[in-house]
């Protein structure tokens, strides 16, 4: 099947802030209990190797995505930890705040909004993004990679969405999920139970939404196509499928690397 790029409905600039967070911290919720992004964390350690400063730069971060694991995942004996700041266009902020709180000073976050396609020069180190690339169509999607490559950053695409029946019936069981697990999400708000009772907004958007998703996310094939436009010298680009150890959901990734660290290639 093609990629088809249809229309999601928490992308819209008009879909209700309060939809459009409650739909994050769901998929916040489902990546950390299935550990969905657990088998990528040997990919994170190469990109922090090319990088000039042990600092990742989580680009659309929405609901603060799988980092509340992942960073303490990357801490290590030997490694520094590496300080991990979330940012998005729309930010989160109570979600950033949460999560930042909770993270024992390895998590921090920019409040004002970020453009993946033109990321600050104040903000260094590796950039990721998760769950959020299949939001892009193919020239802005180049240009987030671009961004990143003209500017030496190690960049890191990862998404367990795929155009497969499996991902498509998996949505099935949307509705349900959303419905038992929206209104009990930390921190409580009275209004996450009113997006789902008794008129089921949230599930209704997060379904559809999800099998969008799907129809939209690239294919490792699809990534290699988008690359060959970007072509910088000293970098370099791998793309691949890890797959699922306990849950059974693969997860495709693109790397962007450059061949050294920026630190040492301005070394004279």
């Amino acid at each position: 099947m093609n990629r088809l790029h249809l229309f999601e409905i928490h992308d819209a600039p008009g879909c209700p802030r309060r939809w459009r967070d409650c739909m994050t911290a769901l998929m916040r919720f489902s990546i950390d209990r299935l550990r969905i992004y657990d088998p990528i964390l040997p990919h994170l350690r190469r990109l922090l190797d090319h990088a000039d400063a042990p600092e990742i730069v989580d680009l659309c971060s929405g609901g603060a995505g799988p980092w509340r694991r992942l960073a303490c995942a990357l801490a290590e004996p030997g490694r520094p930890a590496p300080r991990v700041r979330l940012t998005d266009k729309y930010p989160n902020l109570a979600a950033f705040e949460e999560a930042a709180a909770g993270s024992a000073g390895r998590l921090d976050f920019v409040a004002e909004s970020v453009d993946a396609t033109a990321v600050p020069e104040t903000l260094t180190g590796v950039r990721t993004l998760f769950s959020s690339f299949h939001h892009f169509r193919p020239e802005t999607a180049r240009a987030i990679l671009r961004d990143a490559a003209v500017k030496g950053a190690p960049i890191g695409v990862f998404e367990f969405t795929e155009r497969s029946l499996f991902a498509f019936g998996s949505m099935l069981f949307a509705p349900i999920v959303a419905l038992l697990v929206v209104p009990f999400l930390r921190p409580f708000s009275i209004w996450r139970g009113l997006s789902c009772l008794p008129i089921p907004f949230v599930p209704v958007v997060s379904t559809w939404d999800g099998l969008v998703s799907n129809l939209r996310t690239y294919s490792p094939r699809e990534l290699e196509a988008l690359v060959e436009g970007v072509d910088v010298p000293g970098y370099r680009w791998e793309t691949g499928r890890v797959p699922g150890r306990r849950n059974g959901i693969a997860v495709t990734y693109l790397l962007g690397l450059p061949d050294r660290p920026r630190s040492s290639r301005d070394t004279r």
